[in-house]
């Protein structure tokens, strides 16, 4: 993974004088930047929003969101920016549980710009309408996947999720008019859950896709595509943080079905409290 702090020191004497005050004041305030947008940046730097992104382009990052990114995945890596410094500035003043808040927080901030209520409510709808629900997820979106299946299942929805590939498929050859096919993929280019959704996207069942970028591959294929961030970033996504974008869609996604439900949702919720009351060790006694 490149080091946006490493990539900056190696690049400093290149910047010109404005992109250096933009690379020292990064330097300084490491743990806010990840928060802040550019024009706030620009501001507190006194620089334009053009010259941070010509210095970010030319430390070799496509944008500022995929520099922030960077910057922030850096707060998790304590062997490489414990000691780092410019010109005797400390960068780490954070324990671990609050750098990797502060990633998890920079992409989730990042997410809630793209998703409306209305994205949501309509996927609700198509769900309840359904018949049979056809989960399908690979690799480490297959841990997603199983995740979608529980909150279904404990709504009282008829639905399949298979971890094995081969059976995935079968299954996407089962899908009829009544079904609907919730397919997830945390990257988007990934070749078998694409395969997967051009078949499902042409088959006669209807089609929602909840994935971390827009614009990727696997958007082509869906009715419906859950999508919070617009770019894709350089940052590997099996980091866990790229996993809780898609966690709180399926949560959300789990309260826009209870809110449509009503009060048809009260037996299987009781039923499902009762259960585990039943096979629970009271604490009390």
């Amino acid at each position: 993974m490149k080091s946006a702090l490493t990539e900056m020191q190696n690049q400093y004497m290149k910047l010109s004088y404005s992109e250096r005050l933009f690379a020292d004041y990064i330097f300084a305030n490491r743990d806010q930047i990840i928060h802040m947008p550019i024009a706030e940046l620009s501001q507190k730097v006194g620089i334009a929003s053009s010259t941070v992104i010509a210095a970010i382009k030319k430390i070799g990052f496509s944008g500022y969101r995929d520099f922030k990114l960077a910057l922030a995945s850096e707060l998790l890596d304590p062997i490489n920016t414990q000691n780092f410094s410019l010109n005797g500035v400390n960068t780490t003043n954070l324990g671990l549980y609050q750098q990797v808040v502060h990633v998890n927080t920079t992409i989730l901030n990042e997410s809630l710009q793209n998703l409306s209520d209305i994205k949501f409510k309509e996927a609700a709808s198509m769900l309840l309408q359904s018949d049979h629900i056809y989960i399908f997820g690979v690799g480490t979106s297959g841990v997603l996947a199983r995740e979608a299946y529980d909150f279904l299942y404990r709504l009282g929805f008829q639905s399949t999720f298979h971890e094995d590939l081969h059976y995935q498929r079968l299954s996407a050859n089962r899908v009829t008019s009544d079904s609907t096919a919730l397919l997830i993929s945390q990257s988007g280019v990934n070749k078998d859950i694409i395969s997967l959704a051009e078949v499902l996207y042409n088959s006669p069942c209807k089609t929602i896709g909840i994935s971390n970028y827009t614009g990727t591959p696997f958007c082509k294929y869906a009715d419906l595509m859950l999508a919070p961030l617009t770019e894709p970033s350089n940052i590997h996504d099996n980091n866990f943080s790229f996993r809780i974008p898609i966690l709180c869609i399926l949560e959300t996604l789990y309260y826009a079905i209870m809110e449509q439900l009503g009060d048809k949702k009260n037996p299987v919720l009781n039923q499902n409290h009762q259960l585990v009351q039943d096979h629970s060790i009271n604490p009390l006694k």
